[in-house]
């Protein structure tokens, strides 16, 4: 597993929902920490939530992570 993404956790949960729609199985480290105590698991409680995915997963990833990143989610809602 590698890490692809820290962050706070609404905008983890984000990334999260947009890997898993792509199929793409994501580990989230520190999920319920993050909302307790989060300077516990990250220094200032700057980022606490961090999500990993498997290696061969990870170009894929990064491409979704950077596409959400500078706001092209490029979602699919069936709308016209």
């Amino acid at each position: 597993m590698v890490e692809v993404f820290r962050g706070s956790y609404f905008e983890a949960m984000n990334v999260r929902n947009l890997l898993e729609g792509k199929e793409i199985s994501v580990f989230t480290q520190n999920e319920y920490m993050s909302n307790i105590e989060p300077w516990v698991v990250a220094s200032g409680g700057l980022n606490p939530v961090k999500l990993q995915v498997d290696e061969l997963d990870f170009d894929a990833s990064k491409i979704i992570i950077d596409d959400y990143l500078n706001g092209n989610n490029n979602l699919e809602t069936g709308d016209q």
